[in-house]
C-alpha cells in the first residue's frame, strides 16, 4: 500500500502538457517512423525512472523536457520551456511536500565533492533569550550577535573569530560532527533510522550513568547498596516515544544549524523529519532575520515546540527556535510559561572553503 501511495503523489504532481506541445510531440515520433535524418533534440536527464503509471505519460513528459532545438517544431525564440524540475514540484501542504520539492531541486545540484582537510563555513544570527538567569525572552529579541565558526570536515579542528582575531581548536566541540553527518545515508528512511540508533544509544548511556550517579548519592546518605539502587531506579526520568522522537527531530535541526550539507542530504533531513511522528507543518512564518519562510515542528507534551525555518522556494534551511507553547511545570520549582522563547538563531551563510578565516564569496 505504501508503494501505491508514493505512485499516487508523484504521479498526480505532474501538469498536464499543453496541447502544442502533445502536437510537437506526435510530430517529431511521426518523423522518426518515416525514417526521418534530422538530429534529435537534447534530452533532459529524467529526474525519476519511469513507474506503472509513469509509463503511460512518458512520451508527453519527456516532449515537455525537451530543450529547444532549430527544427519547425522548435518554439519561438524568446518562449519558456519549462524544465522538468519546474513542472513537477507541487504546491505544499504538509512536511512530506516539503522533503519531496527538496528533493527535486537537489536533483538538479551539482554532485558535491569535499575533501576532509576542508573546512566548513557557518554564518549566523543569534538571539540572547536569557541574560544572566532572569526572564526568558518573549518576542523579537532587544539583541543579538553574529557568530562565524569554521570546522574541519574530518572534525580534527575549529576555529571561530575572538576579539577580532581568528583562533583555531583542536578537535571538535560539536554534538553532531561532520564524520557523522557526511556518514548519514540520503534516503529518508534510512537517514532516520541511522538517527534513531543513535538516539537510542546515547540514552542507554544517559540513563546507565544517571543511575550510577545517583546510587553513589544515595550511598554516600548512608543507604545500602540494595537500597540506594532502588531509589536511584525510581528517581530515573521517563524516556518516553515523544521524547525519543523530539531528540530525532533535534539531531537533525542541529545537524542543519552547524553544517555546510550537501543538498541531497538536507533534502532527506526534510524526507527523515516528515516521517517522525507528530512533526507538522506551518505555511507561513518569519525567522529571527525577518525572512518569509515555511515551518517543520515537534510538540513535546503539547508544551515545548521545536522548529525549523524553510526557505519556500529555495527550500534551504533558515533556523531554528524552541518556543513554549502552554505553561508547564518543570521540576519542583520551576515553571516553563507559554510565550517563551529558549532557542532563536538564524542561518546566514553555509559554504565548504579551503582554510580556516576563509568566507566564501
Amino acid at each position: 500500500m505504501e508503494e501505491l501511495h508514493e505512485l499516487r503523489r508523484y504521479h498526480d504532481a505532474t501538469p498536464e502538457p499543453a496541447p502544442e506541445t502533445i502536437g510537437a510531440a506526435r510530430s517529431r515520433l511521426g518523423a522518426h517512423m518515416r525514417g526521418s535524418r534530422r538530429p534529435r533534440a537534447r534530452r533532459i536527464r529524467p529526474i525519476w525512472a519511469l513507474t506503472l503509471a509513469g509509463a503511460a505519460t512518458a512520451a508527453l513528459v519527456v516532449a515537455v523536457a525537451v530543450v529547444p532545438g532549430t527544427g519547425k517544431d522548435s518554439p519561438a525564440p524568446h518562449a519558456h520551456t519549462p524544465t522538468a524540475t519546474e513542472l513537477r514540484l507541487r504546491p505544499v501542504a504538509n512536511v512530506q511536500d516539503v522533503a519531496d520539492n527538496a528533493a527535486l531541486l537537489a536533483d538538479g545540484e551539482p554532485e558535491w565533492a569535499a575533501e576532509p582537510t576542508q573546512w566548513g563555513y557557518v554564518k549566523s544570527l543569534r538571539a540572547r533569550t536569557r541574560t544572566g538567569g532572569g526572564e526568558w525572552l518573549r518576542g523579537r529579541p532587544a539583541a543579538t550577535t553574529t557568530h562565524e565558526q569554521w570546522r574541519r570536515l574530518d572534525d580534527k579542528a575549529f576555529a571561530t573569530i575572538e576579539k577580532g582575531r581568528l583562533k583555531v581548536s583542536k578537535g571538535s566541540e560539536f554534538e553532531v560532527s561532520y564524520s557523522y553527518l557526511l556518514a548519514l545515508p540520503t534516503d529518508a528512511g534510512q537517514l532516520l533510522a541511522r538517527i534513531y540508533e543513535t538516539v537510542d544509544a546515547e540514552n542507554t548511556r544517559n540513563r546507565a550513568s544517571f543511575l550510577r550517579s545517583a546510587q553513589e548519592r544515595a550511598e554516600w546518605r548512608g543507604k545500602t547498596p540494595e537500597e540506594a539502587k532502588r531509589l536511584a531506579e525510581e528517581s530515573l526520568p521517563d524516556f518516553t516515544s515523544q521524547h525519543r522522537d523530539r531528540w530525532a527531530f533535534q539531531m537533525i535541526a542541529m545537524g542543519m544549524r552547524d553544517a555546510a550539507l550537501p543538498p541531497r542530504l538536507r533534502a532527506a533531513m526534510y524526507g527523515a523529519m516528515a516521517k517522525i511522528p507528530g512533526v507538522r507543518y506551518e505555511a507561513k512564518s518569519a525567522d529571527l532575520l525577518k525572512r518569509r519562510g515555511i515551518t517543520l515542528y515537534h510538540v513535546l507534551d503539547g508544551y515545548l515546540r521545536d522548529e525549523i525555518f524553510v526557505n519556500p522556494k529555495t527550500y534551504a534551511y533558515l533556523g531554528y527556535r524552541t518556543i513554549v507553547v502552554k505553561n508547564h511545570k518543570d521540576g519542583p520549582f520551576a515553571t516553563m510559561k507559554k510565550g517563551e522563547i529558549h532557542n532563536w538563531d538564524a542561518l546566514i551563510k553555509a559554504a565548504v572553503v579551503d582554510e580556516a578565516g576563509q568566507r566564501p564569496d
